[in-house]
């Protein structure tokens, strides 16, 4: 019985570990690694969004993100960079912006990729003039976010279904309102916008920034920038 029993705990101990590399997986293999005015964010990018991860990295490895801004801050909401024109300090360079005056097909995957706070997905246009949802080439964000309660999280479930007829989002799963209620985050984004990645490290950074005060447009009125993206392969 001794010997079974061991047997037990061994074999108990594999399916953990194969259940939590199995996870991991999921995340994706890629890293990234943001480094702001503020300190650094770390990001895994998932594979199941591969145009969306592919199109980062190579923004990242050419440069396009090296000392810009954060130009948006919604409190409690999100955190919103990746615009090649707008540089650090103001600084009025020549950029050629045109060869990023393309957009990329949407790659949403919900309710697997969620809006969860340390969430990275991609900014696009409304779906007045994109109703496909396609995503902006450059530009993305950061979910900050907010916790909510279970009561709060179906009132604005129900909120979202009524301003999308179209839509009809199937109720929030039990994970994503344990997250949402734990966590946080912005479950009204959800199933808009495609979600590629997740903060894995720096979510310290994420919450200063959205601290950092704004005027009425969301602008923020302290500058913060990115300095670099760098990408571990």
């Amino acid at each position: 019985m001794h010997k079974f029993h061991v047997f037990i705990v061994l074999f108990a101990a594999l399916l953990l570990s194969a259940s939590c590399g199995s996870d991991q997986s999921k995340i994706g293999k890629t890293k990234v690694i943001i480094e702001t005015s503020m300190g650094k964010i770390t990001l895994r990018l998932y594979d199941d969004t591969p145009q969306h991860r592919d199109n980062f990295i190579r923004l990242a490895k050419e440069g396009a993100y090296d000392n810009i801004i954060w130009h948006r801050i919604v409190h409690d909401g999100v955190i919103q960079s990746g615009d090649p024109s707008l540089k650090v300090h103001g600084e009025k360079l020549l950029v050629d912006t045109s060869r990023y005056n393309y957009t990329i097909p949407a790659e949403i995957v919900y309710p697997q990729h969620y809006h969860k706070a340390g969430a990275l997905a991609a900014a696009r246009e409304p779906d007045s003039v994109n109703v496909e949802k396609r995503s902006s080439s450059t530009q993305f964000y950061i979910v900050s976010g907010k916790r909510f309660d279970r009561g709060s999280l179906a009132e604005l479930h129900q909120l979202m279904n009524d301003a999308d007829t179209t839509q009809n989002l199937a109720p929030f799963t039990e994970q994503q309102k344990h997250t949402y209620t734990t966590k946080g985050g912005s479950p009204h984004l959800d199933g808009e916008y495609t979600v590629f990645g997740e903060v894995v490290d720096g979510m310290r950074v994420v919450d200063a920034i959205d601290r950092i005060r704004t005027d009425e447009k969301e602008h923020p009125l302290k500058e913060v920038y990115i300095k670099r993206v760098i990408v571990k392969d």
